[in-house]
């Protein structure tokens, strides 16, 4: 087992031994660094409705600003430092946080993931390269299918630990991970959403590119402390678990671009979830398959997901589950429930230059034995997305400067619930320097 304490002392130690032998270039390289930055703001407004599978969403009536700043230092003898601050602050558009007695859950106008304030470090690593071979130690960004950061809300997620980054095969890229924090996209002075392992969160992951237009991925993490994935909504586990992903994509020799693709997933529960439904010889998977093509000037993608009837599937580290979301055009509704099949298509027309235009039509089917085993008891079956999202980036003097607007209408089509849809939108606007 890798000691992460003794890994950060002996990277701490070759560099210090750089800075003695050679102060000048070392103050050449601080000196003519990169500095960047972003101004981000977020703004969320939605309808409500009764179906508490709408989440935070549910009546959102709320918006926010938030700026990050980075400076990287340029390369002295293959080390590089990273510094990142970030600090976000709500515009209180949401009238008050309160709710009725008969109020479903998060029926309210503060959309907690927007409206968090306060400021952090989120980035404060040191990195040495050699060769083909990255090792970063520290506060870091990580992206990967089962563990990612979220740049969806103003403030965003960090990992503390040490990553190894190897590409010594041809065209294979491999990654390992040894995490001891999660410091989430929540309030920055909230202790309760940070997670510290006592024991690290490990995770490799590989992609590979050697056989021609075929492209294969797969990933394992094992959280191997007991504290688990507490909070990661909308599905959560208070013990230790592993998960395994594989995936691949394939460019068709035809005349027009077209692949496919597949993946499946398993998730090891040790014990049980919150919720209390799975308990270990419930442990559940979940696959799915996509065509992805282009007819003209118009992109397309058609997907199926299916989870397990046993339980529902884990939620990645970072809240980007990257797989879960599998064609792009479930962005407003879950597909990880146990039980749920989902269908989407998705279609990118070229409609006005320079503007990118996504539409997205998903549905939702689930067994009876799912909605018995999933843990927060989100009803699917029959639920329905239709979403609109345009994006632009600016460019001359207003270079940087990029906006982003996502429309959806979901039916849950729930017949517990009298109001079962509910329409929703969200604004970016970000700019970068």
């Amino acid at each position: 087992m890798i000691n992460l304490k003794k890994s950060y002392i002996a990277l701490a130690a070759v560099s210090a031994l750089g800075i003695n032998t050679n102060a000048d270039s070392l103050r050449e390289s601080i000196t003519s660094g990169k500095a960047s930055g972003e101004i981000r703001s977020i703004t969320v407004m939605s309808s409500s409705t009764d179906s508490t599978e709408a989440g935070p969403f549910n009546n959102a009536h709320s918006s926010a600003i938030a700026l990050q700043l980075k400076y990287e230092t340029a390369d002295y003898k293959g080390f590089k430092a990273e510094v990142g601050f970030q600090t976000a602050h709500s515009l209180d558009l949401e009238n008050g946080n309160s709710t009725t007695a008969d109020a479903p859950t998060f029926y309210n106008e503060n959309e907690s993931r927007i409206t968090q304030e306060g400021s952090n470090l989120y980035l404060a690593n040191l990195s040495y390269t050699r060769s083909n071979t990255e090792i970063k130690a520290g506060r870091q960004s990580i992206s990967t299918t089962l563990m990612s950061i979220s740049n969806s809300n103003p403030l965003v997620d960090t990992f503390h630990g040490l990553s190894i980054v190897n590409k010594d095969l041809p065209q294979t890229e491999v990654r390992f991970y040894a995490i001891k924090d999660w410091y989430e996209r929540y309030s920055t002075t909230n202790d309760a959403r940070i997670i510290h392992y006592k024991k690290p969160t490990y995770s490799v992951y590989a992609k590979n590119n050697s056989i021609n237009n075929l492209t294969l991925e797969g990933q394992y993490l094992a959280v191997t402390d007991e504290v688990g994935n507490p909070t990661d909504a909308p599905v959560a586990t208070d013990d230790k678990y592993k998960t395994y992903y594989g995936a691949f994509n394939y460019k068709l020799p035809t005349s027009i671009p077209l692949s496919i693709g597949a993946f499946y997933a398993v998730a090891d529960y040790d014990s049980r979830t919150v919720g209390g439904y799975l308990s270990d010889d419930e442990d559940t998977n979940m696959y799915g398959i996509k065509l992805g093509g282009k007819i003209a000037d118009t992109g397309f993608k058609l997907a199926y997901t299916r989870v397990d009837d046993d339980g529902d599937f884990i939620g990645n580290l970072g809240h980007v589950p990257n797989f879960f979301k599998y064609n792009g055009g479930q962005m407003f509704t879950d597909n990880f429930f146990a039980g749920v099949s989902s269908t989407s298509i998705m279609l990118v027309p070229k409609l006005i230059p320079g503007v990118f235009t996504l539409f997205a039509y998903s549905r939702y089917s689930q067994t009876d034995k799912g909605q018995a085993n999933v843990s927060r008891g989100a009803y699917m079956d029959g639920a329905s997305e239709i979403q609109a999202d345009i994006r632009y980036k600016f460019n001359g003097a207003f270079k940087g400067l990029s906006t982003r607007l996502q429309v959806a209408r979901v039916d849950y089509d729930n017949p517990a619930d009298p109001d079962d849809k509910m329409t929703v939108a969200k604004l970016y606007l970000n700019y970068k320097f």
